[in-house]
């Protein structure tokens, strides 16, 4: 990639993977602003944005800094390594006891963290609560025993499709190859079973030579409850064989009356699950204390038959134990052994304990983590893991054959869908009365953030029933987030009850959201009272009802502007606009028309008076000392529109205005050396934080083409007595690029451009930028961060996906439609709606379109099905066959746009598949 010094001169550019993203460059392409108007975006990277290319493999150094969250949803952190081994076991408690490490906390929030300083695997993981757990595999064959991890596998391979990491282990010395498949049950609409504290570690073992094999392959792992006390004097930990049908295990548990929640008490299991009849010739063997485990050549000699005797070691020694099959292999054969490890840690800590903002938040005193209410211990855990194995790892897999059965580019699929796996972090947790919380980012910034939560439209489409909960037990639960008497959405739930406008719009923009995500209407009908109210709050924020916002205007770069903005302005409106929607649903007709009213009128306001000719800018009020944008080009300045095009709504901005606003973003913000601007770029402030280093491309949150920079943030030199500093945050977040934000402008572009233009091509590049940025010989792949690690507003990444299929749907009126933006002649992609998914297809072949729609869980009820008329097709009607049978349908075309509607509907089950002609 290229590197553009400050004085513009020009340096040989430098490879991004394989592909060198831009360049070469020289000083004249360097505007005023540090930012070339032309990308000079090489042929063979662009080709790279659309075409189907090669699943990303890591090895060798690249294999150092992979962490995949491997455990399930809301049940703490675990991570596993790039060569199969699990490393970060932050699954005990929640990280109370750190207000020593707070300072560095924030000196790694101001520098940009583990972006600029990634850990690596066996490194010390600073911040964390994570203990060090001793656990592994190996396998033996006549050829001599290995542990399975790159120390014994030089050659291991990676390649990660969260949720599910795939490691190989392949060495032309040894007889056999090893293919692990490490991951959490994860089933899109089942969040019940995609947060179990587990995690699933299947190896399947291969014969590569023309001879029989006899191969032992076992585990170890060590009692990990308790893991901050060596204290003999508070008890014993202990292991115990636990044979039931289908499973084996080691359990580990502890006991002795000093034992309190806050030494991580609780219990583990390694276990081995097999299904006595298709897993004959396996024979399973354990030992519940290993005297020597970092021996890999002794350790299977201790292990013989089902050790039934309990085994104790006081508190100060380590306490190890282990499973082992054994089978034999025919030339060719293979053979799969499920191994899994399971945890039951659901105590945060003991009331009244830790940082102010645990204290203030009375659930994570006084309530547990949501699989209390499930299970009793890491046994019970292990059962329902066995009992119901193949509904849950054949979900799972269903799952990522689904998700990768796609026409779309390997990296689009990997990127759009990895940041969702924060919920599998300490960013999320689920308590066990129900309620769902969650940090900015790991153990930074708490209370679900209205201001940064709205960007996150994964969980909402894959696992909507959380969101569901989200809306019903805190943004609009009296005396958590909402306050009826104002209608102000407390923007952390109940620790901080003033409102911010973005996070309140945006989380009504969220309810209707959740409302299409849902099968009927009774969400909307429990909670229309005070989205309402949370409407006319906004509604009163504009004095003069011009649609427009002018006063105080608190927001998520950590401030209040003043005055009129595109950005702010067009969430009100896009607010209003699902409120219309949502009114006219619940039968309210008079305040539908009142939205309206205001829409009309702002749809034109926003254009007189903040639209420059080239995109949105702030009005900031003379008469008010803040932080502001001004002239500045602002990269959320058209985000009411974008939340507009998630949700299927119309326009609140006019096409050809957001359009050139989209297209100045790409011009003014897209910096192909995102970094170097960082460093350069000193009109605003010296500090900032790394979220692109030299050399890395991003689309920079604001610039200033026609200046203005320096009227954007009161520095220093302006405080006194009288007129205290005002706090801008580092750099006033102007110089960064932020994850979040990238995605939602690479969605918009993608929505708004017509298939394979350039707009759409431009919200690609933004996409794979950041895809680059996480490139595993730099960093973790799976962490992506902002102010703090696994940041949640990543998740806008899915909305990238949504985009290029084109995506709406509401449950509650039977409609589902797809535009694909990349290739629309011959496109396939999953899809998830509220009670089932399944992969949706299309073709074109002699000017005629065909779809189908193959459900592959749960079910599907239609009333509507709508399609974008591919270029250079037509069509007078539409045939549509289920199970061989054809269905009524009528076929309307409106405005380039194939509608089907089912006089007497249509619904599909798991394993039924629609198909469509339209002749």
């Amino acid at each position: 990639m290229l590197h553009l010094l400050g004085a513009g001169v020009a340096v040989s550019a430098l490879p991004l993977g394989e592909q060198a993203m831009a360049g070469p460059f020289a000083a004249e392409d360097s505007s005023e602003h540090l930012i070339p108007a032309d990308k000079k975006l090489t042929p063979k990277w662009v080709n790279t944005l659309t075409d189907r290319g090669q699943a990303e493999v890591f090895s060798g150094d690249q294999l150092k800094y992979i962490g995949m969250p491997v455990g399930g949803i809301g049940c703490g952190q675990l991570y596993l390594g790039g060569d199969g081994r699990l490393w970060l076991w932050d699954i005990f408690k929640c990280n109370y006891e750190r207000e020593k490490d707070h300072g560095q906390r924030i000196a790694a929030f101001t520098l940009g963290g583990h972006y600029a300083h990634p850990v690596a695997q066996g490194e010390q993981y600073t911040n964390r609560n994570g203990a060090d757990v001793q656990q592994g595999f190996l396998i033996r064959t006549n050829a001599g025993t290995r542990t399975l991890d790159r120390q014994g596998f030089p050659g291991v391979t990676f390649r990660g499709e969260y949720p599910v990491g795939k490691v190989t282990y392949v060495d032309p010395e040894f007889p056999v190859t090893i293919e692990l498949e490490a991951f959490s049950p994860f089933i899109p609409l089942n969040a019940k079973d995609s947060a179990l504290p587990a995690t699933v570690m299947s190896f399947t073992v291969t014969n590569t030579t023309d001879a029989s094999v006899e191969v032992d392959l076992g585990g170890w792992m060590q009692n990990a409850t308790c893991p901050y006390t060596t204290d003999a004097s508070l008890g014993q930990r202990k292991n115990q064989c636990v044979k039931s049908e289908g499973r084996v295990s080691v359990l580990g548990s502890a006991e002795g009356n000093g034992l309190k929640s806050k030494h991580g008490y609780g219990s583990t299991t390694l276990s081995l699950l097999h299904d006595p009849v298709k897993e004959a010739g396996i024979t399973i063997s354990s030992a519940t204390s290993l005297t020597d485990p970092d021996s890999p050549e002794g350790l299977f000699a201790q292990m013989g038959g089902l050790d039934s005797q309990a085994t104790s070691k006081p508190m100060d020694e380590l306490l190890v134990g282990g499973l082992a099959a054994r089978f034999d292999l025919q030339p060719g054969e293979s053979k799969t052994v499920d191994f899994a490890i399971t945890w039951y840690f659901p105590d945060y800590n003991e009331k009244g304990k830790g940082r102010k903002h645990m204290r203030s938040l009375r659930e994570f005193t006084k309530l547990r983590r949501h699989y209390a209410a499930w299970f009793d211990s890491a046994d019970e855990v292990a059962g329902y893991l066995s009992e119901n194995k193949q509904r849950l790892l054949g979900g799972t897999r269903d799952w990522n054959r689904t998700w990768y059965d796609s026409t779309l580019p390997f990296w689009l699929l990997d990127r759009s869908f990895i940041p969702i796996d924060c919920m599998a972090t300490q960013t999320f947790h689920w308590f066990d009365n129900g309620r769902p919380f969650g940090w900015e980012g790991v153990d930074c910034c708490p209370g679900t953030c209205t201001h940064v939560w709205h960007y996150a439209q994964a969980l909402g489409r894959v696992f909507p029933e959380i969101e569901r909960a989200f809306r019903e037990m805190v943004d609009f639960k009296d005396g958590i987030g909402f306050h009826p008497d104002t209608g102000i959405i407390g923007h952390r739930g109940e620790l901080h009850a003033t409102p911010a406008i973005d996070g309140q719009a945006g989380t009504i923009l969220r309810a209707y959201r959740e409302h299409q995500m849902s099968s009927d209407s009774a969400l909307l009908k429990q909670i229309w009272p005070n989205v309402k109210k949370a409407i006319e709050f906004l509604i009163r924020q504009d004095g003069d009802g011009n649609g427009l916002l002018e006063g105080k205007q608190q927001h998520t770069l950590d401030a209040s502007w003043h005055g009129p903005m595109g950005w702010l302005s067009g969430m009100y409106l896009a607010a209003l606009a699902s409120g219309e929607a949502m009114a006219l649903e619940m039968g309210d007709p008079e305040f539908a028309t009142q939205c309206r009213t205001i829409i009309d009128r702002g749809s034109k306001s926003i254009i007189a008076e903040v639209f420059d000719g080239e995109y949105f800018i702030h009005k900031p009020d003379p008469t008010v000392r803040a932080l502001n944008s001004n002239k500045g080009c602002h990269v959320d300045q058209v985000l009411g529109q974008a939340w507009m095009k998630q949700v299927g709504l119309g326009r609140v901005i006019p096409k050809q205005e957001t359009v050139a606003a989209l297209n100045s973003l790409w011009k003014y913000n897209f910096a192909p050396d995102a970094g170097q601007y960082a460093l350069d770029h000193i009109q605003i402030e010296k500090a900032f934080r790394w979220y692109a280093m030299p050399g890395e491309a991003g689309l920079l949150m604001c610039t200033w083409p026609t200046g203005g920079a320096t009227e954007a943030v009161p520095g220093d030199h302006l405080r006194t007595k009288e007129n205290p500093p005002v706090y801008t945050g580092p750099g006033g977040y102007f110089n960064e690029c932020m994850n979040g934000f990238e995605y939602q402008v690479a969605a918009h572009m993608i929505y708004e451009g017509e298939p394979n233009s350039q707009l759409v091509q431009r919200g690609l590049a933004i996409a794979k930028a950041v895809h680059e940025r996480y490139g595993a010989e730099k960093r973790n792949p799976y962490n992506e961060i902002e102010c703090g690690d696994h940041y949640a507003r990543s998740m806008a990444s899915y909305g990238v996906f949504l985009a290029a299929c084109g995506f709406e749907y509401h449950g509650p009126k039977g409609q589902l439609g797809f535009a694909p933006r990349i290739s629309p002649a011959d496109f396939k992609a999953p899809f998830i709606a509220a009670e089932g998914w399944g992969s949706f297809a299309q073709k074109v072949v002699d000017g005629r379109q065909s779809v189908s729609i193959e459900l592959r869980y749960g079910e599907l009820a239609l009333n509507e099905f709508t399609l974008d008329q591919v270029a250079g097709t037509a069509a007078s009607r539409a045939v549509v066959v289920v199970d061989g049978k054809e269905i009524a349908a009528d076929l309307q075309i409106q405005e380039g746009r194939y509608v089907v509607r089912f006089p007497n509907g249509l619904s599909l089950k798991a394993g039924q598949k629609m198909e469509a002609r339209y002749v």
